[in-house]
């Protein structure tokens, strides 16, 4: 689970900035709370802001940082993403992230400038208890020269001391990542970070396709039928999803023959290949004979007749709604974050909030969920305890900062949307007179 995340330098972040799930001292909802030995931690979380004012900026750092430590190495960063206002292109640019497997807690984080990671480090955690424990440090001094200290359990013999010298002489250049490179060695707590980082972080942005729906929805039939009581419950119309097996030659026609060619191709090889632009279809070879799965939604009228839809003639809000569906299979399943930007894009304000009422009232729930929004019918106290609402704001030099909701002195019975509409606390853009601009002028020239 996310303890927190700190970045600087990076977009709208100047200085450090960090964005945490750390339970405070409030009692409202102790189920939203997860107690662990020595450290409390929150299930969900809420960000609120102006457009621009960061909040989207927090998940592109989270993501980046993931893409970083998957691919191995920073060459992905492209130049201008130092924060530019103050022109920091000199300065480092940070990320970290603390979180916590089983009872273990552990810090990764790394710093770089102009192509080259300047540290990287891993420790594992022991929150004042005890000074909290190196797995591995690796520094670059001015003149490109590497250093690499490893805990003293992984450097006893002779042999393993070698090998730390083989990754910082030969191995061990300026832009990879020394996480990626040990992931599946030796180096247990190295894996376990490595894992953590790629695996149960999914964060999901409004233009994101998810093609392993489909393939799950075929293999797992506890997801399955998670899906479709999930989905009924809903009242969308929708009585079930179903899966379509349809002849490859039939699905592309005639008019798409270069492009059926290469997806044949493709699958022949053994690939399981997504197709088409709706994530609602995926081409595999079945039985040796090339065919396309796609997701179908059934409906059933009022004398129990039913009613086969394409997926597309659906409402945009509907296919969002199957889009995160399967994100509350996960944060019953698994110990995943899940990370959501602008949830509430193109779905109704009273079906999100029925979503979201679901979600927290999960009894049990092993993962977490954190999402931005400008839906204002969010802000309950009945849904989210204090702490779990952030806000999001830049200032006049265009830096943005985030603080919770908690550091007001906020009375249960509150009414938190008002206070929020009227500005009381920050993180809304203000209009001002809107006489001042006008507008009507250019009405009359029209």
């Amino acid at each position: 689970m996310l303890i927190r995340f700190t970045v600087e330098n990076f977009l709208s972040f100047n200085e450090e900035t960090e964005f945490n799930m750390l339970a405070g001292d409030i009692r409202r909802h102790p189920d939203h709370v997860v107690k662990l030995p020595n450290i409390e931690l929150l299930k969900s979380a809420v960000i609120y802001g102006a457009n621009g004012a960061g909040k989207s900026n927090l998940f592109r750092a989270l993501s980046l940082f993931r893409e970083m430590v998957l691919g191995g190495n920073i060459d992905i960063i492209t130049h201008d993403h130092y924060f530019r206002h103050e022109q920091n292109k000199e300065q480092l640019t940070t990320f970290e992230v603390e979180f916590i497997i089983g009872k273990k807690g552990y810090a990764y984080g790394l710093s770089y400038n102009a192509g080259v990671v300047k540290e990287e480090w891993l420790y594992l955690l022991h929150y004042g208890k005890k000074e909290d424990e190196l797995i591995f440090e690796r520094t670059v001094n001015n003149k490109g020269k590497q250093t690499l200290k490893l805990s003293p359990k992984y450097t006893k013999s002779s042999k393993e001391k070698l090998r730390v010298e083989f990754y910082q002489e030969d191995v061990l250049k300026n832009s990879n990542l020394f996480i990626h490179l040990t992931k599946d060695k030796k180096f247990k707590e190295i894996t376990v970070a490595f894992e953590w980082i790629t695996e149960a972080m999914l964060i999901i942005f409004p233009g994101s396709k998810n093609f392993n729906f489909i393939n799950t929805f075929l293999k797992n039939k506890d997801f399955k039928t998670f899906i479709n009581e999930t989905i009924f419950s809903f009242e969308t119309g929708i009585n079930t999803l179903d899966v379509q097996s349809i002849p490859l030659n039939v699905y592309f026609g005639e008019d798409n023959i270069p492009e059926r060619e290469q997806v044949l191709k493709d699958i022949q090889s053994g690939e399981i290949l997504p197709v088409g632009s709706t994530c609602n279809a995926i081409a595999l070879m079945e039985n040796d004979i090339p065919v396309v799965k796609k997701i179908i939604s059934c409906h059933v009228n009022e004398r129990g007749e039913e009613a086969v839809f394409e997926l597309w003639e659906e409402s945009d809000g509907t296919r969002r709604l199957i889009d995160f569906i399967p994100l509350i299979y996960f944060l019953v399943t698994l110990p995943v974050t899940v990370i959501i930007d602008e949830i509430d894009q193109s779905i109704h304000p009273s079906l999100l909030k029925d979503f979201i009422t679901k979600v927290q009232q999960i009894p049990n729930k092993k993962g977490q969920l954190i999402i931005t929004t400008h839906e204002s019918n969010l802000l309950d106290l009945d849904l989210f305890r204090q702490d779990e609402i952030w806000f999001a704001e830049k200032n006049k030099n265009g830096e943005s900062h985030f603080y919770p909701l908690s550091d007001f002195n906020v009375r249960p019975d509150l009414d938190i949307r008002k206070g929020y509409l009227s500005g009381r606390f920050g993180a809304i853009p203000f209009l001002g007179n809107l006489k001042d601009l006008n507008w009507d002028k250019y009405a009359e020239k029209e």
